[in-house]
């Protein structure tokens, strides 16, 4: 099997995202499912990268062409669900700070 350019690449960043999750966790910027989370994710890209030709089974179960289109499908569910969990969040956190604005705004009229 012959590594390309586009393969090293995926390998180096997947490498670097694994390093940059924990050092965001060691900074507490979030907790250890987070991090677990993301840990694997990045070592499935590292997976998927070198080994592409055990997804073949599934690319001919799903009717796909290649395994570059399963990858393709895979990362924008992947995206899609990331911006709805990041919609949610920010949708709890302007409820809270609208409450917070409202709260304060009584006590200070008191």
């Amino acid at each position: 099997m012959e590594i390309i350019g586009i393969q090293v690449a995926a390998i180096a960043f997947s490498i670097f995202m694994l390093y940059f999750a924990f050092l965001c966790y060691k900074r507490k910027y979030f907790g250890i499912a987070s991090l677990v989370f993301w840990l694997i994710i990045f070592s499935v890209l590292i997976i998927s990268t070198l080994l592409p030709n055990a997804f073949y089974p599934l690319v001919e179960l799903l009717k796909l062409n290649r395994a570059f289109d399963l990858f393709m499908v895979a990362g924008i569910f992947f995206l899609i669900s990331i911006s709805f969990v990041n919609f949610l969040q920010n949708q709890k956190l302007k409820r809270q700070l609208e409450k917070m604005v409202q709260d304060k705004a009584l006590k200070d009229k008191e």
